[in-house]
């Protein structure tokens, strides 16, 4: 399943912010107008009886950067999450700065976070061994399409023919 915003990027340029949900790894991520990626934030939908989804790495190119994808990348995750009632988890490293700055805004908007603990990581490191075999998240068609990616985390490729897929946490 996905669903596709169109935005504007501080330059004016516009850019789709997509979610893809699947199985294991989700991701939202972001498109130029011929569909090419220029970044995307991978998570992971916690089982529960409320829904949690856990943001673990995000990938932006670094020739976008001063264009504000990252807040923009931001701003439709917290914006989707009042809007479809899920908790955000931070893992990632820029989406909890974001938080810690603009945390109690976004609870005064309606929206939900929590800091993430060790159940989650495992949670992770599942779907990501999952999503290994499939080959699906928008991170490997950054890579595919020869931008060198970011990673907010650190990664290994060790036994994975996609590239980066295992939190070594």
């Amino acid at each position: 399943m996905h669903m596709t915003r169109e935005t504007a990027e501080e330059t004016g340029a516009s850019v789709m912010v997509r979610v893809d949900i699947t199985p294991s790894i989700s991701s939202y991520s972001l498109r130029r107008a011929d569909e090419s990626v220029v970044g995307a934030a991978d998570f992971v939908i916690s089982p529960g009886e409320y829904e949690e989804r856990i943001f673990f790495r995000t990938e932006i190119y670094p020739d976008v950067h001063e264009r504000g994808l990252e807040r923009l990348l931001m701003q439709e995750i917290l914006s989707s999450s009042i809007d479809e009632k899920y908790t955000v988890v931070p893992l990632c490293p820029l989406l909890a700065h974001h938080l810690r700055l603009h945390g109690k805004g976004f609870v005064g908007e309606g929206g939900a976070f929590r800091e993430p603990l060790p159940d989650d990581i495992r949670l992770i490191t599942r779907a990501a061994r999952s999503e290994a075999q499939n080959c699906g998240s928008d991170a490997s068609v950054i890579r595919r399409q020869g931008y060198p990616a970011t990673p907010k985390l650190p990664f290994s490729t060790e036994g994975d023919e996609c590239g980066r897929s295992f939190p070594t946490i």
